[in-house]
């Protein structure tokens, strides 16, 4: 109706200094269908892109902003599509997904490496920056310089790291059939949507459907075997 919509939120994220941008996903789609539907099929290469633009925008609004918060997320609201924790399969992962359900247990806030900078220990030559993902590990190799493979030592006054979190959500009581047992997932949370959820609380949660390399769960099953996790 001819309303700046994401002019006026933009406008109360920064000044309530929050770091979440809500994007109604039919907003997106009635006016980018293509982005609308890449976002809803590869999130996990799309979204930090708009989060690196919603960052560029909100400083030109607030100047400075970034020295309050580096980091400004993209979060997808009013997704049309609602999935089951039980009906989750391989099919969903990479995915963004909607789910619903019982927050069960919460964890402490940990401080996780975002970038990281790292310092050769026998020629002294920098690596990186190298960029953390919550679902792979960070490989090293071996030096550009000294072609050693290390010991390699964290250079702690160039990292930046950033706040985690790990919630448990279980299926509503409700949706589970007579007889069952209630499926559960892990959800990770990171900025402004910390210590949102408490336990009890009923809640839902729009996110990427990932999966991650556990070493415990091979050793039990004695084949390659994945686990999953929702990534808020």
């Amino acid at each position: 109706n001819g309303e700046q919509v994401y002019v006026q939120r933009i406008n109360d994220l920064c000044a309530n200094n929050r770091q979440s941008l809500e994007v109604t996903y039919h907003h997106l789609n009635n006016t980018h269908p293509t982005l609308a539907a890449w976002i809803m099929l590869e999130p996990a290469i799309i979204l930090p892109y708009l989060n690196s633009v919603a960052s560029e925008v909100a400083n030109v609004f607030f100047p400075g902003y970034e020295s309050i918060h580096p980091e400004i997320y993209v979060r997808i609201r009013e997704f049309p599509a609602e999935d089951s924790l039980r009906d989750l399969r391989h099919v969903n992962l990479g995915h963004l997904i909607k789910v619903r359900g019982v927050v069960t247990r919460r964890s402490a806030v940990f401080s996780q490496l975002k970038k990281m900078i790292y310092e050769c220990n026998k020629c002294g030559s920098k690596k990186g920056p190298l960029y953390q993902n919550s679902n792979e590990q960070v490989k090293l190799g071996a030096c550009a310089v000294c072609q050693s493979n290390g010991p390699f030592s964290l250079d702690s006054e160039n990292t930046v790291y950033r706040n985690f979190q790990k919630v448990t959500v279980q299926e509503t009581p409700g949706s589970v059939q007579a007889g069952r047992v209630p499926r559960h997932k892990d959800v990770v949370l990171l900025g402004d949507n910390i210590d949102v959820a408490r336990p009890g609380d009923e809640v839902e949660i729009t996110g990427i459907y990932a999966n991650r390399f556990e070493f415990s769960l091979n050793v039990k099953h004695g084949f390659l075997v994945f686990s999953t996790f929702i990534a808020a």
